[in-house]
C-alpha cells in the first residue's frame, strides 16, 4: 500500500470530536512495533528514510503485548507509542475485508479478540473489560467502507421516506418526471454569475478546490432540487466561476423560491470526492432586486468560511430586426437616452442599463427535441464580458426521414421484381437463375420492409445512442445525431451570432463490419470484377446503360406529361401565348427519348427472350408448379402483382397473405444465405409509381388517363406543397398499386409474359408520329395552320452506347453546383441547334402540305382540348411502350450477370444505402436548422440561389483497423450527396407530415429533397414570377485527420497515404468553390468587423486562409489538425454548414467542437488569451458534450484512457476528472 505519512500524522492528531472511538487497547506485536519506524544512523540516509516507506509491516516470532492509545476514524485504526494520549502515533490498521473472532476465556489478554483479514493476516487486540471489548468490536464492525456505504443508503432511504422524495433529486430528473423540457427561447427569470473570496485554507495553508452547487426549494412539492453547479477551480481562495446559472419559471420557480448556494472543496476530481465548506440561502426575489449581492458562507457552528458574490442580470428578448454580422442594421435606432455599454468584468461593479439579448430561435422546438442548455460568462481582452449560450439538441428527423428513403428503395425493389416477372418463364438453365434473381429481390424487400417497420416503431428519444451502433434493426438511422449550437454576444463589440455544428457518428454500416476498406474499396472491386471474371458474361456497362436508360425515359416521360398537362390547361382557356414554347420543349425532350438506346442492345435482349421463353404447351404440362410460377402467383400480395395476373380481384377474393409467409417462399429455396452478410442496395428508382394526385404528374400510375378540364382546374388550386408532392407519405402511396386499376387496364410499365414486345423501330415511329400530330394541331390552334409537321430525326443522331444518359445528367448536375441557373433544356438546345435551324428553314416554306391539320377549320372548333387529347394519349402509350422495352432489356442483362458478381453488387449497394441514409439525414438536419431555427440570412439565401451552400465534413477517424472501413464508407456517402437536388418550397401547415417535414422524391440516382421554408425565408428567394420554388445542389468536402493512439500507429506504419490523397482532392474542390464564391462579390456586402478591417482586407484574409490550408494539405505531417481548423474557418466565412464526426460522435467529436467554439470566441469575440485554456476546460467539464457522453453510455465521462490521453494533440485533451470511462 502507498500512503502519505504526513497526511496520516495530521489525521491521527485531530481533535477528539473527529473520531468515532478512542481509548487504551492491548496490541500483540513485535518488540519494534507492528508498524515500526525504520531509523538509520546515517543522517543523510535517515532523511531519505522519511519517505512513503517510513512505516513498514513486519511480523515475527517474538511478539509482546503492549498497551497503546488507539483512535478509530472511519476505517482507520490509529495506535500510538504508549497509553498516553499525547504520545506519538506510530501505526495504523486499515479495516477492510476482515472478520472479528472473540478469544475464548483463559487466553491472554483476558478480554481479547482477533481482527482476521482475508489472505491470512490478523491482528490480536485486547481490552480492559468485557464491556470495553464489546464497544470496540461494535465500533470496528461498523467502520468498513461497505458497512458505511450500506448505512448511508439506509439513512438516505429513511430520509426519502420521511421527506417523500429522493434527497439527491436533481432538476433533470424533476423535469423528466413532470414531462418538461427546456425551451432555449424561454426568457429566464434571471441569470447569475458567482465568485467567492476569502475561502478558508486547510490545515497546511493550501487553498481549496472550490465548486458551487445551487439547490432550489420547490414550494408546491416541498422538495429541494439540485439545480446547477459551477466548474471546479483548482487551488483558489478567490475563485471567479465561468459557468452561470439561469433560473427558469418553467421549473416552478418564482420570486419567493429559496436558493441555497453551497461551496464544496473537491479533494479528488476522478471520484468527485468533496467536503462542504459552507452555504448561504437567499430568495429569488432578493436576487432580482439586486444587481450585485455579497453574502457570507456559513460553515459548521455558523462560522463564516468565506464570502459569495452574486452578479445578477435579466435578459430581454431579441428584437424583430436586430443587427448581426450578416444583416447589419443600416439605420441607428433612437429609443431613450439610456447609454448601452458592455458589462464589465465581474470583479468590478456592473454598469446599469446593460441589457443582454435572448436570441430568437424560430421553430427550434418543432425540429429539435430534448435540448440541453449551458450558459457561460467569459472575459474579453478589453475588460468586458462575453455571454455564451451553448445548446445541444436531438434532431426529430433522425428516425422519420430515413423512413422515406427506405420507402423509395422498397418501391425500386418491387419494380425490379416486376421486371423479372414480366419476362415470363424461361427454360433451363435460365429458369434457375430467374428464380434466384426473384429470391434476391424478395429478401431485399424483407430487409427493407423490416427496417422501415423498426424505424416506425421506435419510441423514446430522438437519437440513436452509440451503444446501439451495431443494432441492425435501426441501421438506417444515423448514430448520435445532435445539433451543437452556440450563441455568442459581446456588448463591447456590439456583435452577436449563432454558430452551428451538426455532430454525428461516422456514416458507416457498423453491423456489416468487415476489414475490406469500406465502400471506396468495395466499389472499386465491383468495377474491376467484370475484367477479371468470365469473358462470356455481359459487361456491367450493359446493365448500367439499361438502368440509366430506364431512369432517363421515366424522367423525360414525366416532363413530357407535365408539358401536356400545361397545354391542356392553356387549351381549355384558349390561351395561345405559351403553347408554342411548350411544344418546342416537348420536341426537344422527345428527340432525346429517341436517341437514348442502341437498337443493337434491344434486339439482342428481345432475341434472347424469344429463344429461351417457355412455350404455352410446355408451361401447362411440364412445369405447371415451377418455382417461378409459385413466386409470381403470390406477387399480388402486398400489391405486388405480376403483370400476367389478369383476373380482377373482387371483394370475395382471398385476403393477402402475411409478409412472413410470402418471403418464406424465397427463404426456403436457399437456406445457405447468411442474413447478416446479405446486404443489398439497388440503384434507386423513383417512387412515382404510387397513385397520387395528378398534380404530381406521376407517370407510374397505371390508371392515369388525361383528366377532364374541370379536374385539372381543381388540381391547380391545391396547396404549393401538394402540387409538388409525389404523395410519398399519403395513405394511398403505401398501397403502391391500386389493385382494381391494375387489373382493369394494361400496365403502363411492364410487358405481360403473354405480350409480344413491340419492335424498337415501330416504337420510335409511334413517338415521332404522335409528337408531329400534337405539335401540328397546337400550331393550327395558334393560327399557324400553314406550318409543316415537325421532324424529330432529321440527322438520325443519337447519344450512342459510349455516352450514357447518366453521364449527361451527372455533367448537368455538376454544372448546377456552380451555376444553378443553367438548366438541362439549355444543354439540350446546344445539341439540337442544327435541328432547330433545319426546322425553322422548313417552316419558312408556307406552301408545304401538313396532313395532320388538313380539313380542320379553326372557326368550327369549340373545344380545343378534345382536339388535342387523342394525340396526347397516343404519345403517352408510345412512351409507355418505350419504357416497357427498356425494362425488358434491363432484366435480360441482369439475368445474364455472373451470380457471384451480382451478389457482391447487391451487398455493396445495400451498404451504400445505409451510409447514404446517415449522410443525407444529417445534411437535411443542418439545412433545416439554418432555414428554420434562426433569423433569415439574406447572404446565405443568395448563396443558395447561385452556388449552392458549401458543406464541410470534419472527420477524426484513424486510418487503421476498423476505422479504415468507416473512412471508406464516409468518403462515398459524402460524395453521393452531390447527386441530390434540394428544392425550397413554401411551408404548408396542411401538408402531410406537418409543416416541418422534408419530403423525398425521385430515383436514387437523382434524388430530390423538398425542404419547406418559412415565409420570411421564402420572401428572400429570387424566384421567377411563374415559379414558386428554388432548386440548388450542395458542394460537400471531407477532411479527415486521426488524433488518437491508432492514428499514431498508422502514421508510424506509413499507411495514411489514401487519407492524404483524399484531403488533397477535397481541397481542390473547396478551392474551385472559393473562386466561384469570390465572383459573387459577397465580401463587399459584409459590414466591417470588430477590429475595423474593411471588406477588401476581409476578403484577402479568406484568400490567406486558403493559401495556408493548401500548404498544410500539400505538406502533411503527424496529426496535422491545422487542416481541420483552417477548413472550419474557411467554411464559416463562406456561410457553409459544418459537420463533425468520429466513430460515435461522442469523445473525439466533443473535444473538436469545444475547441472550435473556443477558437471562435478567441478570433471573433476577443476572448482574453489567459482565459483560453480555462474556457476550453470549462466547456468540456460542465458543457453539453459531457451530457452527450452521459446520454450515450450512462457515464458522465469521456471514454479516454491514460494511453489515449497522451497521444491526443494538446488542445484535444479533456481536463482532469472528466475521462476514464472504458465504454464507447
Amino acid at each position: 500500500m502507498r500512503f502519505n505519512k504526513q497526511e496520516l500524522l495530521t489525521l491521527a492528531t485531530q481533535p477528539s470530536q473527529e473520531f468515532d472511538k478512542e481509548g487504551v487497547l492491548f496490541l500483540r506485536e513485535r518488540q519494534d512495533g507492528f508498524f515500526r519506524r525504520t531509523e538509520r544512523r546515517d543522517s543523510k540516509r535517515g532523511k531519505r528514510s522519511k519517505s512513503l516507506r517510513d512505516l513498514s509491516c513486519y511480523s515475527g516470532a517474538h511478539k509482546v503485548l503492549l498497551e497503546r492509545w488507539c483512535r478509530l476514524r472511519g476505517n482507520l485504526l490509529f495506535y500510538f507509542k504508549s497509553r498516553d494520549l499525547w504520545s506519538e502515533p506510530v501505526g495504523v490498521v486499515v479495516l477492510e475485508q476482515f472478520t472479528i473472532k472473540v478469544d475464548p476465556q483463559g487466553v491472554e489478554p483476558p478480554h481479547g479478540f482477533t481482527i482476521a483479514f482475508e489472505g491470512g493476516l490478523g491482528q490480536h487486540v485486547g481490552a480492559s473489560s468485557e464491556a470495553d471489548r464489546d464497544s470496540w468490536i461494535d465500533a470496528i464492525q461498523r467502520s468498513g467502507y461497505y458497512k458505511m456505504r450500506a448505512r448511508l443508503r439506509e439513512l438516505e432511504q429513511r430520509l426519502e421516506l420521511k421527506r417523500g422524495h429522493d434527497p439527491d433529486l436533481d432538476v433533470h430528473m424533476w423535469r423528466l418526471r413532470r414531462g418538461n423540457t427546456i425551451d432555449p427561447s424561454e426568457l429566464p427569470i434571471c441569470e447569475v454569475s458567482l465568485m467567492c473570496d476569502n475561502l478558508l485554507c486547510d490545515g497546511h495553508g493550501r487553498p481549496p478546490n472550490p465548486v458551487i452547487i445551487a439547490h432550489v426549494f420547490i414550494q408546491s412539492a416541498s422538495v429541494w432540487l439540485k439545480y446547477s453547479n459551477t466548474e471546479i477551480i483548482q487551488r483558489s481562495s478567490n475563485p471567479n466561476f465561468l459557468n452561470t446559472i439561469s433560473f427558469r419559471g418553467s421549473d416552478g420557480l418564482n420570486s419567493e423560491s429559496k436558493i441555497k448556494f453551497t461551496a464544496f472543496d473537491v479533494r479528488e476530481t476522478v471520484s468527485q470526492t468533496a467536503t462542504p465548506l459552507g452555504c448561504s440561502t437567499v430568495t429569488l426575489g432578493t436576487l432580482q432586486e439586486n444587481d450585485r449581492l455579497r453574502i457570507p458562507l456559513k460553515g459548521n457552528n455558523n462560522v463564516t468560511v468565506g464570502f459569495l458574490t452574486i452578479t445578477v442580470w435579466s435578459l430581454e428578448r431579441e428584437g424583430s430586426n436586430p443587427s448581426t454580422e450578416s444583416t447589419p442594421l443600416r439605420a441607428v435606432q433612437h429609443h431613450d437616452p439610456l447609454v448601452y455599454c458592455h458589462r464589465r468584468s465581474q470583479s468590478l461593479p456592473p454598469r446599469l442599463g446593460c441589457k443582454l439579448k435572448l436570441p430568437r430561435q424560430g421553430e427550434f422546438k418543432h425540429i429539435f427535441g430534448n435540448p440541453a442548455v449551458h450558459t457561460y460568462r467569459f472575459h474579453s481582452g478589453l475588460g468586458g464580458d462575453i455571454s455564451v449560450h451553448e445548446i445541444m439538441a436531438e434532431s426529430m428527423l433522425c428516425f422519420t426521414f430515413p423512413q422515406q428513403l427506405v420507402g423509395i428503395w422498397i418501391n425500386e425493389e418491387k419494380e425490379l421484381l416486376q421486371e423479372v416477372a414480366a419476362m415470363g418463364e424461361l427454360v433451363e438453365p435460365w429458369h434457375s437463375l430467374q428464380v434466384e434473381l426473384l429470391d434476391r429481390h424478395l429478401q431485399l424487400l424483407h430487409l427493407y420492409s423490416q427496417a422501415k417497420e423498426n424505424l416506425q416503431a421506435h419510441k423514446g428519444s430522438f437519437f440513436k445512442p452509440s451503444s446501439r451502433k451495431f443494432d441492425r434493426s435501426l441501421e438506417f438511422a444515423p448514430i448520435n445525431l445532435h445539433l451543437q449550437r452556440m450563441w455568442v454576444q459581446n456588448e463591447t463589440l456590439k456583435k452577436c451570432d449563432f454558430y452551428d455544428i451538426v455532430t454525428v457518428g461516422a456514416f458507416t454500416a457498423h453491423s456489416h463490419k468487415s476489414k475490406n476498406g469500406g465502400l471506396i474499396k468495395l466499389l472499386q472491386q465491383v468495377k474491376e470484377s467484370p475484367i477479371k471474371g468470365k469473358t462470356d458474361n455481359p459487361s456491367v456497362n450493359k446493365i448500367a446503360m439499361a438502368h440509366d436508360a430506364i431512369q432517363a425515359i421515366k424522367q423525360l416521360r414525366r416532363e413530357v406529361v407535365d408539358a401536356m398537362r400545361t397545354l391542356m390547361k392553356l387549351a381549355k382557356e384558349k390561351k395561345t401565348a405559351g403553347m408554342l414554347p411548350i411544344c418546342d420543349e416537348m420536341v426537344l425532350k422527345t428527340r432525346t427519348l429517341l436517341t437514348l438506346w442502341d437498337s443493337g442492345l434491344v434486339e439482342e435482349a428481345l432475341s434472347f427472350v424469344e429463344e429461351h421463353k417457355v412455350t404455352p404447351s410446355m408451361s401447362d404440362d411440364i412445369i405447371a408448379m415451377s418455382p417461378f410460377r409459385r413466386i409470381t402467383q403470390h406477387l399480388q400480395f402486398a400489391n405486388l402483382k405480376s403483370p400476367d395476373a389478369d383476373d380482377p380481384v373482387t371483394p370475395d377474393s382471398p385476403s393477402a397473405q402475411p409478409l412472413h409467409s410470402f418471403f418464406k417462399v424465397s427463404r426456403d429455396r436457399d437456406n445457405k444465405v447468411d442474413q447478416d452478410q446479405f446486404v443489398i442496395f439497388p440503384d434507386a428508382e423513383e417512387d412515382e409509381k404510387k397513385p397520387i394526385d395528378v398534380n404530381s404528374n406521376n407517370e407510374e400510375n397505371k390508371n392515369e388517363d388525361y383528366k377532364t378540364e374541370d379536374d385539372e382546374g381543381t388540381e391547380e388550386e391545391t396547396t404549393p406543397m401538394a402540387q409538388i408532392s409525389n404523395g410519398h407519405d399519403s395513405e394511398k402511396s403505401r398501397m403502391f398499386l391500386d389493385t382494381h386499376a391494375m387489373c382493369s387496364s394494361p400496365s403502363a410499365n411492364y410487358y405481360k409474359p403473354t405480350d409480344e414486345p413491340e419492335p424498337w423501330d415501330l416504337t420510335q415511329l409511334n413517338i415521332e408520329a404522335s409528337v408531329m400530330c400534337l405539335v401540328s394541331k397546337v400550331k393550327f390552334l395558334c393560327g399557324r395552320c400553314s406550318s409543316p409537321a415537325v421532324r424529330l430525326r432529321n440527322a438520325q443522331r443519337g447519344i450512342g452506347r459510349s455516352q450514357s444518359f447518366r453521364s449527361e445528367l451527372c455533367a448537368q448536375q455538376q454544372e448546377a453546383v456552380i451555376f444553378q441557373p443553367i438548366t438541362k433544356e439549355n444543354k439540350l438546345n446546344s445539341r439540337t441547334n442544327s435541328d432547330d435551324n433545319i426546322s425553322q428553314a422548313v417552316e419558312s416554306a408556307t406552301a408545304v402540305r401538313n396532313k395532320f391539320t388538313e380539313g380542320l377549320e379553326l372557326c368550327n372548333i369549340t373545344d380545343w382540348t378534345r382536339e388535342l387529347r387523342p394525340s396526347m394519349k397516343k404519345l403517352r402509350q408510345a412512351m409507355d411502350g418505350l419504357l416497357k422495352t427498356a425494362r425488358l432489356t434491363h432484366s435480360v442483362f441482369r439475368l445474364q450477370e455472373d451470380k457471384k458478381a451480382a451478389q457482391r453488387s447487391c451487398n455493396v449497394r445495400y451498404r451504400r444505402h445505409v451510409c447514404f441514409s446517415h449522410a443525407l439525414t444529417s445534411l437535411v438536419t443542418g439545412l433545416m436548422a439554418k432555414l428554420w431555427c434562426q433569423k433569415p440570412d439574406p447572404t446565405f439565401v443568395h448563396i443558395l440561389s447561385t452556388l449552392g451552400p458549401l458543406v464541410s465534413f470534419e472527420g477524426l477517424l484513424s486510418y487503421y483497423g476498423d476505422e479504415i472501413d468507416m473512412w471508406g464508407d464516409m468518403v462515398v456517402a459524402i460524395e453521393d450527396l452531390r447527386t441530390v437536388s434540394f428544392v425550397l418550397v413554401p411551408s404548408s401547415p396542411s401538408s402531410r407530415g406537418g409543416a416541418y417535414q422534408p419530403k423525398v422524391i425521385g430515383p436514387r440516382s437523382s434524388l430530390s429533397i423538398q425542404l419547406p421554408v418559412p415565409e420570411n425565408v421564402h420572401s428572400l428567394l429570387p424566384l421567377a414570377p411563374s415559379s414558386n420554388q428554388l432548386t440548388f445542389h450542395v458542394t460537400p468536402v471531407f477532411f479527415n485527420i486521426g488524433i488518437n493512439e491508432l492514428a499514431t500507429l498508422a502514421e508510424n506504419l506509413g499507411s495514411v497515404k489514401p487519407q492524404e490523397r483524399s484531403n488533397a482532392d477535397n481541397f481542390v474542390r473547396l478551392n474551385e468553390y472559393y473562386h466561384h464564391y469570390r465572383k459573387l462579390g459577397l465580401a463587399n456586402r459584409h459590414s466591417t468587423n470588430y477590429r475595423g478591417i474593411n471588406s477588401h482586407k476581409a476578403d484577402a484574409s479568406l484568400s490567406d486562409l486558403m493559401n495556408r490550408l493548401k500548404a498544410e494539405v500539400e505538406h502533411p505531417k503527424s496529426k496535422n489538425v491545422a487542416v481541420l481548423q483552417l477548413a472550419a474557418v474557411v467554411c464559416r466565412k463562406m456561410k457553409g454548414l459544418r459537420f463533425t464526426s468520429c466513430k460515435s460522435a461522442k469523445d473525439r467529436t466533443g473535444m473538436s467542437v469545444t475547441l472550435e467554439q473556443v477558437n471562435i470566441l478567441s478570433s471573433e469575440y476577443d476572448l482574453a488569451e489567459h482565459e483560453f485554456q480555462r474556457a476550453l476546460d470549462c466547456t468540456r467539464s460542465e458543457g453539453c458534450r459531457r451530457e452527450n457522453s452521459y446520454k450515450n453510455t450512462g457515464v458522465r465521462k469521456y471514454a479516454f484512457n491514460s494511453l489515449q490521453l497522451y497521444t491526443l494533440p494538446k488542445l484535444y485533451r479533456p481536463p482532469q476528472g472528466t475521462y476514464g470511462s472504458a465504454q464507447s
